[in-house]
């Protein structure tokens, strides 16, 4: 019989080549992560791996099975979680993502209505691109994430959807550069120093590729401190708000777009979230706090 403990250790020994990372990996013995993979290949009738001077290598009979073997070792996993999620009463922390273009202060309006209602739960919100965001989520170390939408919505059978509306961004330079006052023609705008985050790449924005002179920075931070020196931004224009009043940053004015750009943004969660009764809660008053700012003058 077929165990997930040899699964496990077969998957292991795969994705390190070796027995002994495998063992550290898994926190096993060698022995034991070695008579696994032996058992199952008795059972199989077939060699897994081959060793290759110091690596262990895939047989091509182990590279055919090792995306089975991946498939249930995951949704093992996955079991592991929604039991103890069913059966969970207390919760003492929760783990939220959010992308550096939402709102701030439709995060902060969320973050006050979770504590409002459950004040003794511990709330940490984590910047977090598109693809972490959704492997925290499956794995269920995180109870949800905001997200921008980009190409297909729905991530896999596992994640919920919920979609939140829109908020509005637009270009922003500091109130010292050279670019114009007056409007101005897309096109020259992208001769000009193009910055953006990380996360506008990994989470493959529209507007990623929008200039040929593009820099890349960490976060937002970074970015309002080097917009001070040179270039132009795209900002949420809630986000950019208090930097404007500040006298920090000035809008640019685009001919070709009609007031503000609008973005789309959902909110991700995992299904077996419904089930419990303070995870599904949490998730309901994200979307009401949502409703809410689609009626504010920055959605």
């Amino acid at each position: 019989m077929i165990t997930l403990e040899q699964l496990s250790c077969f998957k292991a020994v795969y994705e390190l080549n070796s027995y002994s990372k495998a063992a550290r990996a898994t926190n096993k013995t060698r022995a034991t992560v070695r008579e696994r993979v032996k058992a199952l290949e008795d059972t199989l009738g077939f060699e897994l791996f081959e060793t290759q001077g110091k690596a262990v290598m895939p047989t091509r009979y182990g590279e055919h099975l090792y995306p089975r073997a991946d498939n249930l070792t995951r949704q093992s996993k996955e079991f592991y979680h929604v039991a103890l999620s069913t059966f969970s009463t207390d919760i003492t922390s929760i783990v939220l993502h959010h992308d550096d273009l939402i709102p701030l202060c439709l995060l902060s309006d969320i973050d006050d209505a979770i504590e409002r209602e459950f004040p003794k739960i511990s709330i940490n919100w984590l910047q977090r691109d598109r693809a972490a965001s959704l492997k925290d989520i499956e794995s269920g170390d995180a109870l949800f994430s905001i997200m921008p939408t980009v190409g297909k919505i729905f991530p896999n059978t596992k994640v919920g959807v919920v979609n939140l509306g829109t908020y509005q961004y637009a270009p922003y330079t500091s109130v010292n550069s050279g670019i114009s006052h007056q409007e101005i023609d897309l096109n020259e705008l992208t001769t000009e120093d193009f910055l953006l985050t990380e996360n506008s790449v990994l989470n493959e924005m529209r507007y990623a590729n929008i200039s040929n002179r593009k820099h890349l920075v960490s976060n937002n931070d970074m970015l309002l401190h080097k917009i001070h020196k040179k270039g132009w931004t795209l900002l949420s224009t809630a986000n950019a708000q208090e930097f404007v009043e500040a006298g920090k940053l000035r809008k640019i004015h685009i001919k070709e777009t009609i007031g503000n750009l609008r973005q789309e943004m959902v909110l991700f969660y995992p299904l077996h979230a419904e089930i419990d009764k303070t995870r599904s809660r949490i998730i309901a008053i994200a979307r009401e706090t949502a409703t809410a700012f689609a009626n504010s003058s920055y959605a």
